[in-house]
């Protein structure tokens, strides 16, 4: 496997990279806290604060966000209150189909007041290119819905997960004997206020190695928003992959890679994040 690409982001507002970023590669990102610290905050014997990395792949815009630091507990069984932060290297993948990366930096705390701090290159964030094999783009993606409007700030993903697993039961002791290979979503979506009568929804498409459709789905969200944060969400099998008992084999197309959009529909206007989520998956034959 390839050596990660390394940004550096040092003191006096230098930063180094090490090595080409490429699709389908991995990026490791080193933060030195003093570039961003004015944030962390005591608070009743504790320090409070946290500095996160957000990163968006370009042309589909997806971000992914991430702290570069991590805490520090008093010494104790079990462990104290945290004390401090040191910086902590976050690692993420290179979507296959990227060509550039944006990047910049949030320093925040939350008490009694807020306190929020940005290292963001002045406003113009961080740039850098995106090599290795080409750009891998599926015949087929999930379109646009024409009308919709793109507002992250009335709708977007606040957290999503999408898995493949052999959800054939296991035997109480030995290997499994069998096989029932899904793909499975856990997805929960932010808005920015809901009423009645209000829906959220994804359109899912589900490609195989070659990025060839395999499924396409619609599926509604369930309203979660039952106290402060308005959401909906989705936790379920989103494709159905191959499965096998002693005996008896139902092949299916083996599912590498999900492309879903969000929108959500309120006072008869449909709007959207406006981001083409993507998810990489694992060969059938090593889950």
């Amino acid at each position: 496997m390839a050596k990660a690409a390394v940004l550096q982001f040092f003191p006096a507002w230098q930063h180094v990279q090490q090595g080409e970023i490429e699709r389908g590669g991995r990026l490791r990102i080193e933060y030195d806290m003093t570039r961003l610290s004015r944030c962390f905050t005591p608070w009743r014997g504790a320090e409070i604060g946290d500095i996160t990395a957000v990163v968006r792949f370009h042309p589909r815009g997806e971000i992914v966000e991430g702290s570069v630091v991590e805490a520090q507990r008093a010494p104790g069984d079990p462990p104290g209150a945290v004390i401090a932060h040191r910086p902590a290297p976050l690692e993420i993948s290179v979507p296959d189909d990227a060509t550039r990366v944006e990047m910049w930096f949030h320093n925040f705390s939350q008490t009694s007041a807020r306190c929020d701090a940005w290292d963001s290159r002045f406003g113009d964030n961080y740039w850098f290119d995106v090599g290795g094999p080409p750009p891998r783009v599926p015949a087929q993606p999930v379109v646009y819905r024409a009308g919709a409007q793109p507002r992250p700030d009335i709708v977007n993903v606040r957290s999503a997960r999408i898995s493949k697993v052999n959800a054939f039961p296991r035997p109480p002791s030995g290997p499994s004997v069998g096989k029932d290979i899904q793909v499975h979503l856990d997805l929960v979506a932010w808005v920015s206020r809901s009423t009645w009568g209000a829906r959220a929804w994804i359109d899912v498409h589900v490609f195989d190695g070659g990025d060839a459709l395999i499924h396409a789905e619609t599926l509604t969200l369930a309203y979660t928003g039952w106290g402060p944060v308005q959401q909906y969400g989705f936790k379920g099998k989103i494709f159905q992959g191959a499965t096998a008992t002693p005996g008896s084999v139902s092949p299916r197309p083996d599912a590498r890679k999900v492309h879903y959009r969000l929108y959500y529909e309120i006072d008869g206007q449909v709007f959207s994040d406006g981001v083409l989520h993507q998810a990489e998956l694992p060969e059938d034959a090593v889950i």
